[in-house]
């Protein structure tokens, strides 16, 4: 009988420990620690319910080159899809569900700070070595990421016309990352 008194008055305390004393409707007393996020930077923001290809529908592909319908392909930690040009490269969108654009290693020619849609992304010109080759890697959240990588001919050196096809891409993908 007295355990359960002694239960009884320790959950009436922790109840009126959480009230200010106000009489009528009790609030409860406010922490220390700030307001409440109103989103979780480590939150995928839904990548993982996009299909790769479906980044890019059959009539955008096709008004930037690509043979349609896309070819889903996984390549290391990134599930994709790739677009192809006939007899000139590809396009490859990549999701990454646990890897923002700081968890990314890109080492091209030229690596730039740039804003696609309402997202901060980095251009890498020239990746790996490879003249023909244009990757805009878009942060989603802090640990999540879309990656866009152009890739012409392989005996092309044309960075800036990889770039071009990676950037439009990019612009046609942002807004269905949201």
């Amino acid at each position: 009988m007295k355990r359960i008194l002694i239960a009884t008055l320790i959950g009436f305390s922790v109840l009126a420990a959480g009230c200010n004393g106000t009489t009528g409707n009790p609030t409860p007393t406010p922490t220390t620690g700030g307001t409440t996020p109103t989103s979780n930077a480590d939150s995928t923001s839904g990548l993982k319910s996009i299909r790769p290809c479906d980044l890019l529908t059959d009539t955008e592909a096709t008004s930037l080159g690509y043979k349609t319908p896309g070819e889903p392909a996984k390549v290391a930690a990134s599930d994709g899809c790739e677009w192809h040009v006939p007899n000139n490269g590809l396009l490859r969108a990549g999701i990454r569900t646990n890897a923002g654009i700081k968890d990314l290693t890109l080492d091209g020619d030229k690596i730039t700070d740039i804003k696609v849609g309402k997202f901060a992304a980095k251009k890498e010109e020239a990746g790996n070595g490879s003249k023909a080759t244009c990757t805009i890697v878009i942060g989603v959240t802090e640990k999540s990421s879309v990656s866009v990588i152009s890739t012409l001919d392989v005996s092309s050196e044309d960075t800036a016309a990889s770039c071009e096809r990676a950037s439009k891409a990019a612009d046609l993908i942002a807004p269905k990352l949201s």
